[in-house]
């Protein structure tokens, strides 16, 4: 089946051509589709060291536990979740960070984060002996953001099946589109006139 040619005479896409429109949307397709990926993973550790750290009752820089007393200490992506000043550190707070070693830092992130931020850049976690805990008064706000993903998988075939069905639906229909708004601006057009 020969798919249909589109020629617009008001728009300027001639270097958009079917192959590399094809790849464009499948490429979007696929970025979205990883981003949806990453996301319910992260957001399914985020739940659990949110969940960790309440039930442990680690509310304070007393009542602070590592990772390995919370269960979860071998767990990479929550590693990599509580390594980065992101979203979940921003809730966790970490009880002995004076104790890490100092981060190894280049001239341009020295000079970066003492003369452009003015902060100093903050010591590399040594999740050996970190203690994290999660402040009473950030509790329910991480409770009600990291609330959990009770079917990640589902989640993530619904995801993808809802994308396929837009990337089908774009790939298909917005040509006709653009060609319906092409006719209707030719029609309305001002046509120049020679006396």
């Amino acid at each position: 089946m020969s798919r249909k040619l589109y020629s617009y005479e008001n728009f300027d896409l001639i270097s958009i051509n079917s192959a590399s429109f094809l790849f464009l949307v499948g490429g979007l397709y696929v970025g979205i589709l990883l981003g949806v990926l990453l996301s319910l993973i992260f957001r399914v550790h985020s739940h659990k060291v949110v969940k960790a750290l309440a039930d442990r009752g680690a509310n304070s820089r007393d009542t602070a536990a590592t990772l390995e007393e919370l269960g979860i200490g071998k767990n990479r992506v929550v590693r990599s979740l509580l390594k980065t000043d992101g979203s979940l550190r921003h809730v966790v707070a970490c009880a002995n960070e004076t104790d890490f070693a100092p981060k190894k830092q280049n001239a341009l992130s020295r000079f970066w984060h003492n003369r452009i931020l003015k902060d100093p850049l903050p010591p590399q976690t040594d999740f050996a002996v970190a203690r994290f805990y999660l402040p009473e008064e950030k509790r329910i706000t991480a409770e009600l953001r990291f609330t959990p993903e009770k079917h990640p998988v589902r989640s993530f075939i619904l995801a993808a099946a809802g994308l396929f069905v837009l990337a089908l639906v774009t790939i298909f229909v917005l040509p006709e589109l653009l060609l319906m708004f092409d006719n209707l601006l030719t029609q309305i057009k001002p046509q120049s006139r020679f006396y």
